[in-house]
């Protein structure tokens, strides 16, 4: 089954680049969440969205919502809000599997650098694909599906587009297979996308 992740909601509506210097200014994420996130699935959301924003060349620096001053300033900004509950569930999860993973809001046709990830929808994306021990390292793969949704609206937002990819971690739907894989990356393609500024 393929979930979909929704690049926007109106208001009112590595491969070669491993090992590479940032040449980009850091990407700050800011992170909110309703919920505490479990510490496995917070590194593990960390360190894959690391990785998947390095095939781009951003360095990310991360901050808590409640890290921020009045006044902080920051070259790139992208706040992320985690509603619901991240942490994965080891009963069956009984849930609609319809309806997008994350949005990211838009005005004016302009991508804003405001996303929400929907972690019960992504709990039942990612828990659709576990089979055997693999639940025992369920906050782990949660913090892997977490980063790579995430990933996915940060493109959008990077790049200032209602597009998708054809492959990848850009492309329209992820199956919950694609969202706790070993390995998933942005098509090298899309991957220049990243590096363009949010703020415009």
């Amino acid at each position: 089954m393929r979930f979909l992740l929704l690049p926007c909601l109106l208001i009112p509506s590595l491969w070669g680049f491993e090992g590479l210097p940032a040449l980009h200014a850091p990407l700050t994420v800011v992170v909110d969440s309703e919920k505490p996130i479990p510490s496995t699935a917070l590194q593990e959301l960390q360190a894959e969205l690391d990785k998947l924003l390095s095939q781009g060349q951003r360095h990310v620096e991360w901050k808590l919502r409640s890290q921020m001053q009045p006044g902080a300033e920051a070259a790139d900004l992208v706040v992320v809000r985690f509603r619901g509950s991240c942490r994965m569930e080891t009963a069956p999860i009984l849930l609609d599997e319809r309806g997008p993973l994350a949005f990211t809001h838009t005005a004016d046709g302009e991508v804003l650098p405001f996303s929400e990830v929907l972690c019960d929808q992504v709990k039942v994306a990612a828990r659709s694909a576990m089979h055997g021990g693999q639940l025992r390292d369920g906050d782990k793969l949660m913090g892997r599906a977490m980063a790579r949704v995430l990933a996915h609206e940060i493109w959008h937002i990077t790049g200032n587009t209602h597009n998708h990819g054809k492959h990848g971690v850009a492309s329209r739907g992820l199956t919950g297979a694609q969202l706790i894989a070993d390995r998933l990356d942005f098509d090298r393609s899309d991957a220049g996308a990243l590096t363009r500024k949010t703020v415009r």
